[in-house]
């Protein structure tokens, strides 16, 4: 089962997108800001990380960055989400090296075919 880490300041898009993801069998766990987000990917070695970009204590591609600096985590694929209309976001995003940057309000169906790419996980046939 993958572990997934969302790092996501507002606590009722996190536990929407915990629970949605916990529905198709993914293991969650919830950082409510930047640091501890860090902190947790360090400590657990998430297999995917979903990032708020605006958020207490650094921003998502602060989070992204010092990821990416750790050895056990320097793979670790990450997807944006966001409600910021700031312009240049996605090809900051992606530069970076996200597996995928999505705009809030996302589509559910397209969140979970992003993740699963993302996991390398082959979609069920229909």
């Amino acid at each position: 089962m993958a572990k997934i880490l969302i790092v996501e300041d507002d606590r009722k898009i996190a536990t929407a997108l915990a629970v949605r993801l916990k529905s198709e069998g993914f293991q969650i766990d919830i950082a409510t800001d930047a640091i501890s987000g860090v902190s947790f990917a360090r400590k657990h070695e998430p297999d995917l990380i979903i990032l708020d970009i605006s958020m207490p204590a650094g921003d998502g591609f602060m989070v992204a960055e010092r990821i990416r600096n750790l050895v056990h985590t320097s793979a670790t694929p990450f997807i944006f989400l966001t409600a910021s209309k700031q312009p240049g976001l996605r090809e900051r995003a992606m530069e970076m090296g996200a597996a995928d940057f999505l705009e809030k309000p996302y589509e559910a169906d397209e969140l979970m075919a992003v993740v699963k790419k993302a996991l390398g996980v082959t979609p069920a046939a229909a």
